[in-house]
């Protein structure tokens, strides 16, 4: 493969394998919290309210209830808390009675679950060492093999690809100076230029609002107390920077591309699912690589390509332990195995070796 001919998209199932816990372990830990711990008890009775509320919808639809992920309850106490200011509020004649008795008065009570959801989400995806997400290094092997920069979006807050730098040059697109944002670093470079350029495209719990300077992104030295992330919306296409700049990057790099290598990511957010589906249908011969356990299952949610598709059903670390250029477009399809090949290429490395 040659230069832009590669894009690396993250998901959450990246990170599991390191133990970030994914978004519907992450239910699990908040029901922990609101049984035994004397802070969250008192919010105990209105999450089970929302949360048999959304498996009530969901069998309404004529689905198999299933417990909703971390993301879908924050979204629904998101929309919640606008009480009056809700989009659909004039069309209603008025909250469910069992809503309105937890809620607290102005419905102050699930603002303040809403937030200490998103202040425990900081502690859930740090980790004591990152040593646990040491296959990440597999990228700047991939790197160091195609002798050009790479460019990995990712939907993760995490620090597992910045932890796993060691010495290589991974471009985040903050000054070293100043530690403000600039979208200009993210343009192509020689030879002297780094070795990964990374989009988060949904923040990261190292990055904060500097609100007396302008609100400017700016990079803390470690995770921050109230980081700058996109959690618990529908509306994830944001119309400020750096969100925008990197969902136009995405665009632009996938309608480029040869090969979407996609790694732990569920197709469950329909803005990335309508760019992959872009791209996939503007060039026929353009393919995605889908690695996750469940990647055939979860690759239908993109209707009308599926012969564009390779799903891999790994975990992330068990394909990135063995991620090579040649791995990578044999399972891709744009190369051809040959193992004869590959015997007299060692003979050859063997008898000069000699």
């Amino acid at each position: 493969m040659r230069e832009g001919e590669l894009i690396i998209l993250l998901g959450a199932g990246a990170s599991v394998d390191a133990g970030i816990p994914a978004s519907g372990q992450m239910i699990t830990k908040l029901e922990g919290l609101l049984e035994s711990d004397e802070s969250w008890k008192g919010y105990r009775q209105l999450y089970h309210f929302v949360k048999a509320s959304l498996v009530s919808s969901e069998v309404m639809k004529g689905k198999a209830p299933s417990t909703p992920d971390i993301e879908r309850v924050v979204n629904t106490l998101s929309e919640l808390e606008k009480n009056t200011g809700c989009t659909l509020y004039p069309f209603m004649s008025g909250w469910h009675q069992r809503l309105v008795e937890l809620a607290g008065r102005d419905f102050e009570d699930v603002k303040r679950f809403r937030s200490l959801i998103l202040n425990v989400l900081r502690d859930w995806i740090s980790l004591q060492s990152y040593s646990t997400a040491r296959y990440y290094e597999a990228f700047y092997r991939l790197r160091e093999e195609l002798k050009f920069a790479i460019r990995v979006f990712s939907l993760n807050y995490d620090l597992c690809l910045e932890k796993n730098a060691g010495s290589r040059e991974l471009e985040l697109g903050f000054d070293p100076q100043s530690e403000m944002w600039d979208f200009r670093r993210f343009e192509s470079r020689d030879e002297t230029g780094p070795d990964a350029y990374l989009y988060k495209l949904h923040g990261s719990i190292d990055w904060y609002r500097d609100k007396d300077h302008g609100n400017i992104l700016k990079l803390s030295a470690a995770p921050h107390a109230s980081p700058d992330l996109i959690f618990g919306t529908d509306y994830k296409m944001q119309y400020i920077d750096p969100y925008l700049f990197y969902a136009y990057e995405l665009r632009r790099y996938s309608l480029e591309s040869r090969v979407i290598l996609a790694i732990g990511y569920s197709f469950r957010d329909q803005h990335i699912n309508g760019i992959i589906a872009q791209a996939l249908q503007n060039n026929p011969d353009r393919v995605l690589v889908a690695v996750s356990p469940s990647a055939t299952k979860e690759v239908a949610a993109l209707e009308g390509v599926s012969s564009q598709c390779r799903p891999i059903d790994e975990t992330a670390k068990t394909f990135l332990n063995s991620l090579n250029i040649q791995n990578l477009e044999e399972r891709a399809g744009i190369r051809e195995a040959d193992p004869l090949f590959d015997e007299e290429v060692v003979a050859i490395r063997e008898i000069a070796a000699q």
